[in-house]
């Protein structure tokens, strides 16, 4: 019996993914700026999630801020469903930044997913800590994760939003 689902490798941590032209399984990605296609939807996908609601789109200068920034996501049907990118801050700790998860897929553990993937990744290369700046809105998705507050909340004047700064510890893997 053949397989309906075509499978070519795709180089992403030495991982062989299946190609998700076909199948509605969620595929686990990391890219850069300079993967016009992911870089475009992740761009949008952030915009409608994360910047529309308080009008005040990504604009160029912030682009041009994350072009040595590593990005994850998740696609389905070769579609952009969430995302979000990083930086190190320093030898043992990475920055997340701009976590977007479309709004038809919230709720269903992606983003959850999305983040341990990640975080092993950020293990293998070395990191010990995850950092980040949580909206108010997404802080307790972020406690469930076990990230812990590090300062009070305090306001973000660019967004105008409550941002709650917040640390994560990679646990060694034994």
């Amino acid at each position: 019996m053949r397989n309906n689902i075509k499978t070519k490798k795709i180089k992403t941590q030495n991982i062989i993914q299946k190609d998700d032209s076909i199948s509605k399984e969620p595929i686990f990605r990391k890219f850069k700026t300079n993967n016009e296609q992911l870089y475009k939807q992740n761009i949008d996908l952030r915009n409608a999630v994360l910047r529309k609601p308080l009008k005040k789109l990504i604009t160029s200068d912030e682009m041009m801020i994350e072009q040595n920034n590593q990005f994850y996501g998740i696609t389905v049907n070769n579609i952009l469903v969430a995302t979000f990118s990083t930086y190190p801050k320093d030898s043992n700790m990475v920055r997340l930044v701009s976590f977007a998860v479309d709004t038809h897929h919230q709720q269903q553990g992606l983003g959850s997913r999305l983040l341990s993937w990640a975080i092993d990744d950020f293990r293998k290369q070395g990191y010990s800590q995850v950092s980040l700046s949580a909206r108010a809105s997404a802080h307790d998705f972020y406690l469930k994760q076990e990230f812990k507050d590090t300062r009070e909340p305090q306001t973000n004047h660019y967004l105008n939003v409550v941002d709650f700064e917040m640390q994560y510890n990679i646990p060694t893997q034994n």
